[in-house]
């Protein structure tokens, strides 16, 4: 049997039919990926080799953890270090006020625990066009939180999207597995669809203790949930008195687009401006400079 335009049209829609393409149609994609160095583009994340992993455009990741493992720090560290680095930014957190989260911002880059007035001005000055946030909280419908999505990007170049959390997606309940790979697959294709990194928070499910450690299996809710997407990070907590011990860890558990990326880190709070830093990494205070985001 050969398929041909012919046998095929009936089945395929004007918009899937170009889909289909010869492979000297990615020549420049592939040149880039070697010769520019596309493949070490994107965001770098706080901790961990740049050149092993970053956040990169056309990707999504989840970010998971259990409760207080210190996810949404992270996401912060993760967002300031965007910002600084050129790329634009929405939050859309249906667990924290848009107050709560610049609060804490301006903590995280000025690293005091009470940041002086004409520091925060300064800082909401410098990220004005930088930083945005979805304004509501509670729960929001899947096709309402794609349209946000959709509009960030379109209307203000938006590059790395924050989703907090999975749970608070509208119609979704806990043990609605089909609706929450759903979620999942909508999110993974709208990033390769308009060419962003969303970065989506997830719980995962309780052990018989909060000392044992979580791998991405043990995120909560259908179990294809990792295998979508195309990153997994997973974060944890120690709870141990002695006074050297590590504060958290966190884990590249999953990089399906790059070679042995993953790894495994201890961390330590920084107290004062609530920054996760690995051993002997010094805390540091953001540069309100506009940087180039390949640089």
């Amino acid at each position: 049997m050969v398929l041909g335009p012919d046998s095929l049209a009936p089945y395929l829609s004007a918009e899937q039919s170009k889909s289909i393409k010869p492979v000297n149609s990615f020549t420049q994609e592939v040149l880039d990926y070697y010769l520019v160095g596309d493949h070490v583009t994107g965001i770098k994340i706080p901790f961990g080799n740049p050149q092993k992993f970053r956040l990169r455009n056309g990707e999504c990741t989840i970010l998971a953890g259990i409760n207080s493992a210190g996810k949404s720090l992270y996401a912060g560290q993760i967002m300031l270090g965007a910002i600084e680095q050129g790329y634009k930014c929405l939050s859309v957190s249906l667990e924290m006020s848009p107050r709560s989260q610049i609060a804490r911002l301006w903590r995280q880059a000025s690293l005091s625990m009470q940041p002086t007035i004409d520091f925060g001005l300064g800082f909401n000055a410098w990220a004005r066009d930088k930083l945005y946030f979805f304004d509501k909280q509670g729960t929001v419908d899947l096709k309402t939180l794609m349209a946000v999505i959709r509009y960030a990007v379109d209307q203000y170049d938006i590059e790395f999207i924050l989703v907090d959390s999975l749970m608070t997606i509208g119609g979704i309940a806990n043990d609605d597995y089909t609706g929450q790979k759903r979620v999942v697959c909508e999110i993974a294709d709208a990033c390769r669809d308009i060419d962003c990194h969303i970065m989506l928070v997830a719980h995962a499910r309780k052990s018989m203790s909060i000392r044992d450690k979580i791998d991405r299996f043990s995120i909560r809710g259908a179990g294809e949930l990792a295998d979508r997407v195309d990153n997994v990070i997973l974060m944890g907590r120690y709870y141990d008195d002695e006074e050297d011990a590590p504060d958290a860890w966190v884990a590249i558990s999953k990089a399906r687009h790059w070679d042995m990326a993953e790894c495994e880190m201890n961390l330590n709070l920084h107290a004062a401006s609530l920054n996760l830093l690995t051993e002997g990494q010094l805390p540091t205070k953001i540069s309100m400079d506009n940087n180039d985001p390949d640089e």
